[in-house]
């Protein structure tokens, strides 16, 4: 299904399409002038057709605003004056083809529709292909594991659009869910990215010692200062600059922080003029800064300066699907040099257990398990207490309710434990035939699919929009993955 807008102010024109196009299960939709196109231009369309003579504006000025806006969408542009010149003119410009009304040969109409269908798909597929790789790209340069959970997806989609908006963002999560990493990534995909990225924590230094690394000072400002410093506001000039532990800043600071976001300025400490500084700042804290603000110890001013757009880290306990790749990731970083895998136990326990420390706690316990395991498998005699003592509880009788395993990683760690046990058997020297395992696989999962795929299509009555939801993807997708296992 593909989304179309028609864009003429022909009512007739319009209802025409509708009825030709919609019983091939498109959505349609239809704007008989400028505004309403650029109305209905706010969400993404496959397929533009659109008038060159509009009452409001014309089809060539509307065309450059599409493929300016959405260069994977196509156009064809419908006239009933149809010159070379304006043809050339639209086609030079991005359209797909040019068509005379009235359409004499529907066939042909409906061809050259599809055809451009055809091409709007595949290039938005190409495009969001495109964009995975280079976000994965971007993510590995700063060391983000973000993972697949639909919270930090969604967490990293919002993340890129306000990178390309010069605004203040406040990050909130606890301790060790990866604020600075995230602050690193908004900037690593901003136009800032070119400049420096700068982090300092509020929370490390005192205050007169912070004022001066915030701001600088001049020479002889107090005593020590030999010679004039430059301040990380001037320093992350053009760039980012990242205060993390906001909330631990003294009200002194407050007020100076306050200034810097109101005006763009600074004084540094013992100086008389003002410095225009053009730094894009994002805070972050894991303190409740409405508390703070309710009890006079964070200004109320500055909380609403910092809290024009706040972006929340989830911790690990709420994106439990994320601890086996993330555990994988830590685990090739501790063993460059040697193969270590975890065995299915490790993983459940790992997956079970509540991660205070977040993904920083994860990392140390990787690191650890590493340095005391001698064989090819992390085994639970690895793991600390901690885990494997909660582990236990929560399979003691009259536990209580907290979070396991989702199916999907039931299922693959129950398929990794039988492969374990088949590999273990396997006399290599005799003789495998990897290929046709591979392919044995391959047939298994897509059964497998297949199955799930049906399950859900019964159970919504055959409507492919509520199976795609449950089964956490879109209908589009579910129709290619069910023909492709069929």
């Amino acid at each position: 299904m593909a989304r179309i807008l028609v864009v003429d102010d022909e009512i007739e024109m319009g209802n025409f399409f509708k009825f030709f196009l919609e019983d091939k299960n498109h959505e349609i939709t239809v704007a008989e002038n400028g505004l309403q196109a650029r109305d209905a231009l706010q969400e993404y369309f496959h397929l533009v057709l659109l008038d060159l003579k509009l009452p409001d504006t014309d089809g060539i000025t509307l065309l450059r605003e599409i493929k300016g806006r959405y260069p994977t969408c196509e156009v064809l542009m419908m006239t009933g004056y149809s010159t070379v010149k304006s043809a050339v003119e639209a086609i030079q410009l991005g359209a797909y083809d040019y068509l005379e009304k009235p359409f004499e040969d529907l066939n042909d109409l409906e061809a050259i529709i599809e055809r451009a269908l055809s091409r709007a798909l595949a290039r938005r597929e190409l495009r969001e292909d495109e964009e995975l790789t280079r976000r994965k790209q971007v993510l590995k340069s700063v060391g983000f594991v973000a993972g697949k959970s639909e919270k930090m997806q969604r967490l990293l989609t919002v993340a890129e659009k306000l990178a390309a908006k010069n605004i203040t963002v406040l990050i909130r999560g606890e301790t060790g869910t990866g604020k600075e990493v995230l602050a690193r990534y908004i900037h690593a995909v901003s136009s800032r990215s070119e400049e420096d990225f700068l982090a300092i924590n509020c929370g490390a230094f005192t205050e007169n010692l912070l004022e001066s690394e915030l701001f600088g000072h001049e020479k002889g400002a107090f005593t020590g200062a030999a010679s004039q410093h430059k301040g990380i506001f001037e320093l992350a000039n053009r760039g980012t600059l990242f205060l993390d532990e906001i909330g631990d800043a003294t009200s002194a600071i407050q007020v100076k922080l306050l200034r810097v976001l109101e005006t763009g300025e600074i004084f540094r400490v013992g100086g008389e003029k003002p410095i225009r500084v053009d730094t894009r700042v994002i805070a972050a804290t894991n303190a409740p800064l409405e508390k703070l603000v309710a009890e006079k110890k964070f200004r109320e001013d500055l909380f609403y300066r910092l809290d024009v757009v706040t972006l929340v880290l989830p911790p690990l306990r709420e994106r439990r699907e994320d601890i086996h790749l993330l555990a994988e990731h830590f685990l090739k970083l501790q063993c460059e040099e040697r193969p270590l895998r975890l065995s299915p136990e490790v993983v459940g326990a790992m997956t079970r257990y509540d991660w205070p420390g977040n993904i920083r706690e994860l990392a140390n316990v990787i690191a650890q398990v590493t340095a005391i395991c001698d064989g090819p498998i992390v085994l639970m005699e690895h793991l600390p207490s901690k885990i494997k003592e909660q582990d236990t509880y929560e399979s003691a009788p009259l536990q209580k309710s907290l979070p396991l395993l989702t199916p999907e990683q039931k299922w693959i760690d129950a398929v990794s434990a039988s492969l374990d046990n088949f590999i273990e058997q396997i006399d290599v020297k005799a003789g495998f035939d990897l290929q046709a395992f591979l392919d044995s696989l391959k047939e298994v999962s897509n059964e497998g699919a297949k199955k799930i795929i049906e399950r859900s299509l019964e159970a919504s009555g055959g409507r492919y929009p509520k199976a795609a939801e449950w089964l956490k993807t879109t209908p589009r997708v579910l129709r290619y993955l069910y023909k492709e296992k069929k």
